[in-house]
């Protein structure tokens, strides 16, 4: 079995641009002037990551990784709806 280069398929450009994107958006998560920014930037990697996992189960035919995507995905879902309870009964005491 020949493994081939990544980078000669489109979806692999898209996997570097992904990446690229989520690391411009750790500086919205370090350095966000408000917490909802850093929730909101972290969950945008999130949601990204869950996109590069699938285009990688796809290419290289694991499906099993699917799974693990789906899984993420709801985390980071419950994650968020975590922190918007803590957000809005913060503002509600402030």
């Amino acid at each position: 079995m020949v493994e081939e280069n990544i980078l000669v398929d489109p979806f692999g450009w898209g996997v570097l641009i992904l990446i690229g994107t989520s690391l411009l958006l750790t500086y919205r998560v370090l350095f966000g002037p408000t917490l909802a920014d850093r929730v909101v930037g972290l969950n945008t990697i999130t949601t990204k990551l869950v996109v590069i996992i699938a285009i990688l189960a796809a290419l290289r035919r694991e499906f099993m990784l699917i799974d693990l995507a789906i899984v993420l995905l709801m985390v980071n879902t419950v994650g968020a709806l975590i922190i918007a309870k803590y957000l809005e009964r913060r503002g509600k005491n402030d």
